[in-house]
């Protein structure tokens, strides 16, 4: 399993040196009253590396080789989490949960176009009271009926 701190800490390895890592490794047996400014200039040092980095070498934060066509959202929410408040926490919470509404969405719309292609007859979303988009229907939880409105009006729209 990939470690969620894995691109902090390359993007921390790629810019810095093993002089600003000895500052840092050093900053806590200084005199308290010196941490301030010792913090301040590992920053500047980490600052001016990376801008001399960037003049002898115009690099690439991430390759764009190794970023998939199609991002891993539900990844990018996992490695977020580490670095996130309280509040932001609920926020990447609605976030998955409108993932998993949509993923679900998907999985509805696939399904029934699948029961419509092999029962015809079956009138989807007709006045038939069987409909199979009625059995369907009646499979899911108010909240997912909900959502499945609220996809199905969004998708309707457009």
């Amino acid at each position: 399993m990939k470690d969620e701190s894995s691109n902090v800490m390359a993007f921390d390895a790629l810019y810095t040196n093993n002089n600003i890592q000895k500052l840092k490794v050093l900053l806590p047996y200084i005199e308290p009253s010196m941490q301030k400014n010792m913090a301040v200039y590992i920053k500047y040092m980490e600052l001016k590396y990376t801008i001399d980095l960037f003049k002898k070498h115009p690099l690439h934060i991430c390759s764009v080789k190794d970023t998939p066509d199609k991002p891993d959202i539900k990844a990018l929410i996992k490695e977020l989490r580490v670095y996130s408040s309280e509040s932001e926490l609920r926020q990447l919470e609605q976030m998955e949960s409108i993932l998993k509404a949509m993923e679900m969405y998907q999985e509805m719309s696939q399904t029934m176009n699948i029961m419509q292609e092999m029962f015809p007859d079956m009138g989807m979303g007709g006045n038939d009271s069987a409909s199979m988009e009625d059995m369907l229907m009646g499979m899911l939880s108010p909240e997912q009926k909900a959502m499945f409105d609220a996809f199905s009006s969004v998708k309707s729209e457009d």
